[in-house]
């Protein structure tokens, strides 16, 4: 790689300056006279004595920089700035950690979005909420297989969406609220005091129950919105192909491929849910929570979000709250059942497989609830 330019001495531009007026002295000019133009000698002559007087990066440095027309002398630069020769003056640029100039554009060396990373198992141990001095969660232990649907069920008010809000770390954004034990993503503590709270929410991330799409935002900036909030750098390439790819696996690219520069908020509920769902996933998330994602959609869109859930779980860790039975059947692998007696926290009744737990469950209350007996 080559020598970071170096800034352009005050002496360099003593000596351009010396050669510019070096040259042989002309005769007065009779009074009266018409008083000519300069000529371009001088210009192209100044011109050629920077280039000598400068080292070679700078003249690679300008293929991106923007002329300027400097009537006076260049200025004294200091160690922050690189002084960038252009055709009559001298304009400063600063110098960008990490990144190139190259083909006339600045060209980051930060890496392109992380490709799919390993299938994540999702544990929570020992997890306690409260908000305020009530307690709605006691001592729930769960573990979310990696690459595998888990649904949340259990009648409202028993602590299902809080636990959701846990295990990405939004449940802290409510002032009162506080939590006790800990949430580990393959091994490692999200609340750890080392850890991000941005690559948090990147590694985990959130759908919510009604679609909440950046509607003065297109279609293409709500998919890449991501990018920018966790200080992802991509080439305007790599973000072509990530809008592709993100809005194929939501199930939305061949709807909404001739129109990506129309507002998202024009697009049909169903359709706004699935933008949701490929913007979370343009960041590359290991896990995805999904809080009652079909509640609020006719039967057709919610097939379709099903359809997406199932083939987004070859991919991500999903982990879904709901409150349809069939749904649940219907696309969880494991399913975990909460319950909240009156006056007490939510706890989790019975946990395992899907399968049978909605039909042979070792808990009486859990064979209730999915027989619609309450709830």
């Amino acid at each position: 790689m080559d020598e970071p330019t170096k800034p352009i001495s005050t002496a360099s531009s003593a000596r351009t300056r010396s050669t510019v007026t070096s040259k042989k002295p002309t005769a007065p000019r009779p009074k009266g006279a018409a008083q000519r133009k300069p000529t371009a000698s001088a210009t192209t002559t100044a011109t050629a004595a920077a280039r000598k007087t400068t080292p070679k990066r700078a003249s690679l440095a300008t293929a991106g920089a923007v002329q300027v027309s400097v009537e006076a002398p260049p200025a004294p630069v200091d160690d922050m700035t690189t002084a960038v020769p252009t055709i009559t003056g001298v304009m400063k640029r600063p110098e960008l950690p990490e990144t190139q100039w190259k083909g006339g554009e600045l060209a980051s060396n930060t890496p392109p979005p992380l490709p799919d990373a390993p299938l994540a198992v999702l544990q929570a141990n020992s997890i306690s909420a409260w908000f305020g001095d009530r307690k709605v969660l006691d001592r729930v232990d769960l573990t979310m297989e990696a690459g595998k649907v888990t649904a949340l069920i259990g009648p409202s008010g028993c602590g299902k969406s809080t636990f959701l809000r846990i295990l990405n770390r939004m449940h802290e954004m409510i002032p009162s609220a506080s939590l006790a034990g800990e949430v580990l993503l393959d091994g490692v503590d999200i609340y750890d005091a080392n850890r991000r709270l941005t690559q948090a929410r990147r590694d985990i991330g959130m759908v919510f129950q009604k679609p909440n799409p950046f509607p003065a935002m297109s279609i293409y900036d709500n998919v890449i919105a991501g990018l920018k909030l966790t200080g992802i750098s991509a080439s305007r390439d790599t973000k072509d192909q990530l809008v592709e790819s993100s809005l194929t696996k939501a199930g939305l690219w061949k709807e909404v491929r001739d129109r990506l520069r129309q507002p998202g908020g024009g697009l049909s509920g169903g359709q706004q849910q699935r933008l949701c769902i490929a913007r979370s996933l343009a960041v590359r998330p290991r896990v995805l929570l999904m809080d009652e994602p079909c509640s609020a959609l006719d039967p057709t869109s919610t097939r379709v979000i099903e359809e997406t859930m199932l083939e987004l779980a070859k991919e991500v860790t999903i982990v879904i709250v709901t409150h349809n039975m069939q749904q649940a059947q219907r696309v969880s692998d494991n399913c975990a059942f909460f319950l909240a007696s009156l006056g007490t926290p939510g706890a989790i009744v019975e946990q395992g497989d899907t399968a049978v737990m909605f039909s042979d469950p070792t808990d009486p209350r859990t064979l209730d609830y999915v027989n619609g007996r309450f709830g």
